[in-house]
């Protein structure tokens, strides 16, 4: 990992310093970031790190520290440690990476003035607090300029960033495998997710996002983290949940049932199915949106194959009823944010894409490239709030539509990297145990 740590930097620092020579600086300074106070409280929100920070360095524990960056020169580290026995406090940071940088500590919030640069007139600062640094000298605070180009330099991947994405889809592995069992041996979704968590020794807070543990019905809500604490007969299982390493994240998504639910079982594997048939379609040059519209596709194949509507499959896709069932985007791209940056920037300078019309969800409208990696993850719901104005409608099978209810849905994700030759999958080698024992395979 050391010479492709080695490798990343300098591509991060060459991108700094472009940056700065197209926009006249002579130095970046990046603030890691705080942890936040709840309102008319003492207790805070767990800390998370400032994005940009971490795309140095794997630091995603350090509050109030700081990478200061000049142009030809090695990058200093300043962090802080303060002595304290009321909170825990970061350990001194360690591994071999460390050697490419100049590593300080300071210990007293009152002297972060002291500890940087006293000249600031051709700084510019990125941090997500800029409040307490209005009356430093900086020249700029968080130019979109800057923060625009970092965002499009960071849709393209390094080999250590990809290997660190790996190594998270390994981790997620590691506990799906065990909130699966746990969902097959009749657990809660409660107790599901707190299997997941410690099977990886996890708490809430180390996880990318939380957790989707969705049993039956509640598969039908995207975005569902109610998490049912008593235990029933649950029929099916939607789990998206991920992983992360040194702050590049995995964000996976399988869905199960039990015994005696075959026809259910049909529809995973035929979601399964598009998962990979999409993804057999990428090709470098093409628009991201056109894999949406593959999604559609199969989606509206599965509506005709599982008798979810009396019509044939051009009415259903021309006239849109896929949106229905499968109302969602394809995929987003995927690092050091779940949902990564970048996915309507078409160039350096910050040129902005316009929103889908037609798939006003869909997270990315690039075209895709060399050393893009980003999620697919098709998926067919039964939602009443879409089906509603429809009810009666004897284009729909409602005999049909209303057995699959209960089952809620069905959404399969994988994540990919586009590569010279190949797109590799991220996921599958580290989710083949999981694939072969359920639904998939």
């Amino acid at each position: 990992m050391r010479e492709l740590y080695q490798e990343h930097l300098s591509k991060v620092l060459n991108t700094f310093d472009k940056l700065m020579q197209k926009y006249e600086y002579e130095q970046t300074i990046i603030y890691s970031g705080e942890a936040k106070t709840i309102y008319l409280d003492d207790n805070k929100y767990p800390y998370k790190v400032y994005t940009n920070f971490k795309y140095f360095a794997p630091i995603l524990n350090n509050p109030h520290s700081f990478i200061i960056y000049k142009i030809g020169e090695k990058p200093k580290l300043v962090l802080f440690q303060k002595v304290d026995y009321w909170d825990s406090q970061p350990r001194p940071i360690e591994g071999e990476w460390t050697e490419f940088f100049e590593i300080s500590y300071y210990s007293k919030l009152e002297d972060i003035k002291k500890i940087l640069p006293s000249n600031l007139q051709k700084t510019c600062f990125l941090g997500e607090e800029i409040k307490k640094f209005e009356e430093f000298g900086f020249k700029s605070l968080n130019d979109l300029k800057v923060i625009n180009y970092i965002h499009f330099s960071r849709s393209f991947k390094s080999e250590y960033e990809i290997s660190c994405m790996r190594k998270a889809n390994k981790i997620a592995s590691i506990a799906h495998i065990a909130a699966q069992n746990a969902f097959f041996e009749g657990k809660s979704e409660l107790q599901t997710h707190l299997a997941y968590l410690s099977a990886i020794d996890y708490t809430d807070s180390d996880l990318p996002y939380q957790n989707i543990v969705a049993f039956d019905e509640a598969s039908a809500i995207l975005h569902y983290v109610d998490y049912k604490k008593e235990s029933y007969y649950s029929k099916s299982f939607l789990l998206d949940a991920g992983a992360s390493y040194n702050g590049y994240h995995a964000d996976v998504t399988r869905t199960f049932a039990k015994e005696n639910h075959n026809e259910f079982k049909d529809l995973i594997k035929e979601v399964d199915k598009s998962t990979l048939n999409i993804i057999s379609k990428i090709k470098v040059g093409m628009n991201y949106e056109e894999l949406q519209e593959q999604m559609h596709k199969d989606v509206a194949k599965m509506i005709v194959d599982f008798k979810l509507m009396n019509i044939s499959y051009d009415e259903i896709y021309e006239k849109e009823y896929t949106k229905l069932f499968s109302p969602a985007g394809v995929g987003h791209y995927i690092g050091l944010q779940v949902h990564d940056i970048g996915n309507f920037i078409s160039d350096f300078n910050g040129s902005v894409i316009p929103k889908s019309q037609k798939h006003p969800f869909l997270r990315l409208r690039r075209d895709i490239e060399v050393g893009n990696v980003f999620t697919i993850e098709p998926g067919i719901y039964i939602i009443d709030q879409l089906l509603k104005e429809h009810y009666g409608n004897k284009k729909f099978n409602w005999d049909n539509i209303n057995k699959l209810k209960s089952f809620g849905g069905v959404r399969v994700e994988d994540s990919v990297v586009i590569k010279e030759n190949e797109v590799e999958n991220l996921t599958r080698p580290y989710f083949k145990e999981i694939d072969e024992s359920s639904h998939i395979i």
